[in-house]
């Protein structure tokens, strides 16, 4: 929550090898991912802001060959001081995506996620670049 009122900012680098989740779903794990979170506040509600700026590669389910996806990710999250007040905020809004106040947030973990959410569920190559015929 001081993070966040304070308006505080942090950024850096992993390697996508070290975002174990990604294993699965990815080509390689080579490459990098840069993030940066900054706190804030909006509608009177701490908020978390996450840019996230990495390329992955998937295999396009179309000619099964693998292509390089950019994901340019931004996300801002409503920090709940508890599981109570988030209960209150759903409520109000039930697609709301919200955090609860964690003093060891794995920014890391959060990143990963965003990763994950993001990706296309029938990954492809951008029409006319896929290397099946007819496509």
């Amino acid at each position: 929550m001081r993070f966040a009122r304070a308006g505080e900012d942090q950024s850096g680098e992993v390697r996508l090898a070290d975002l174990t989740r990604l294993a699965d779903v990815l080509v390689s794990d080579a490459g990098m991912v840069s993030y940066r979170i900054r706190g804030g506040m909006s509608a009177g509600r701490p908020i978390l802001k996450l840019d996230v700026d990495t390329a992955v590669m998937l295999v396009c389910q179309s000619c099964l060959e693998s292509y390089q996806q950019e994901m340019r990710i931004s996300r801002v999250f409503p920090v709940a001081r508890d599981e109570k007040q988030l209960g209150l905020w759903e409520r109000d809004d039930p697609l709301l995506d919200a955090l609860v106040a964690d003093p060891e947030l794995d920014v890391l973990m959060l990143v990963e996620d965003e990763i994950l959410l993001s990706l296309p569920v029938v990954p492809r190559h951008a029409e006319g670049e896929c290397g099946q015929a007819g496509f």
